[in-house]
């Protein structure tokens, strides 16, 4: 049982991480509506910047808000997902578990969509998308590994 607490404690120090920098997306994609020519920490140049893509159709709702009618913030899914999952660590129940690999495999397939947007769409590379892509990689990682050890 020790082993699936310390999987649950890295879990939840992923999900802390995933936290940051949703609320800092958050703090980025604010200033841009406030300030037309706020330059961000991410934005190093043409090539490399988050504002392009906060201020794009695909900064809320995923680029999907026509057909899922959700249109918050990317950043504000990504708070309240990685606070669900930190909430959902503490528990040690299957069904949980497995809700958690199979909500976190369906969010996985959305950030290879993103992923292929901002390369092949955007032709742009967002630091802030790239440290969410990798957090959310490193979450689900944990995610099989927390599985495979309480219930295999």
């Amino acid at each position: 049982m020790e082993q699936a607490h310390s999987t649950a404690s890295r879990l939840r120090w992923i999900c802390v991480c995933g936290l940051a920098v949703s609320v800092y997306s958050l703090y980025v994609k604010a200033k841009l509506k406030e300030d037309e020519h706020y330059r961000p920490m991410c934005d190093v140049n043409d090539n490399i910047s988050c504002s392009l893509v906060f201020k794009s159709g695909y900064g809320d709702g995923f680029g999907l808000g026509s057909i899922t009618q959700v249109n918050a913030p990317n950043g504000s899914i990504g708070c309240i997902f990685y606070v669900l999952y930190f909430l959902s660590s503490f528990f040690y129940r299957r069904w949980l578990c497995l809700a958690q690999l199979i909500v976190c495999t369906l969010t996985l397939l959305l950030c290879v969509y993103l992923g292929f947007l901002l390369l092949f769409v955007f032709y742009d590379c967002c630091l802030l998308c790239v440290a969410i892509y990798c957090i959310h990689i490193w979450l689900f990682q944990e995610v099989v590994r927390r599985y495979r050890r309480l219930y295999m």
